[in-house]
């Protein structure tokens, strides 16, 4: 049985930061995230559709509540540049399961090799959400909103290659760790801190 992608369309950054300041302060309704969608979508329906990741990655995400309870520590973390990085790749991957399967698979392969190739992520996704449309589609939102958020680079199409990334915070490597736990709910915090995956290569 596959998986679902889930997403299909690519939310900036800016939006996703947008939306998480209004839900903290309590001013994020439906018809907000719409008007942020209109700033990247044209079409009533490509909006709706916008409207609803815009709220997956923000209201609805489960670290949500994590971050509304350590809010300052969020603003604070936003404003070191690798923090801020791996916020958003937290926030990303807490609402989609694919954006936490090819950080992982991105991590695995950039411990032993400098790059890593848009057809090997293909290769070994396929493995799990099968190779139909919907998996380059996800692919091609998911790996340009890393390169916004400058976890990863593209140095020509079709290869990657990792940033060199040092948070600050410790707010930001508890909400990363909280984006792994999420995927591997068997595992306790402790286990999770002291563990070598692929999906810490990048907070090393």
């Amino acid at each position: 049985m596959s998986h679902i992608v889930g997403i299909s369309q690519r939310i900036s950054i800016k939006v996703i930061e947008q939306a998480m300041d209004a839900a903290l302060s309590g001013t994020f309704t439906p018809e907000l995230a719409a008007d942020l969608a209109a700033t990247e979508f044209n079409g009533p329906n490509r909006i709706k559709k916008a409207q609803t990741f815009i709220g997956h990655f923000t209201l609805r995400n489960p670290l949500f509540e994590f971050v509304k309870e350590h809010e300052q520590e969020y603003r604070t973390a936003l404003h070191h540049k690798d923090d801020r990085t791996i916020i958003f790749v937290a926030l990303i991957n807490a609402a989609y399961e694919f954006g936490y399967d090819i950080t992982s698979i991105l991590g695995k392969f950039f411990h032993v090799q400098d790059e890593v190739t848009t057809k090997l992520i293909t290769s070994k996704l396929s493995t799990k959400y099968c190779n139909n449309r919907s998996l380059p589609n996800g692919m091609y939102c998911i790996l340009p909103m890393y390169i916004e958020a400058g976890f990863i680079n593209r140095p020509k199409i079709g290869i990657f290659t990792k940033n060199s990334l040092s948070i600050s915070s410790s707010f930001t490597r508890k909400l990363y760790e909280k984006s792994f736990s999420l995927h591997n709910p068997m595992l306790d915090e402790f286990i999770i801190s002291e563990l070598e995956h692929p999906y810490f290569e990048f907070i090393k």
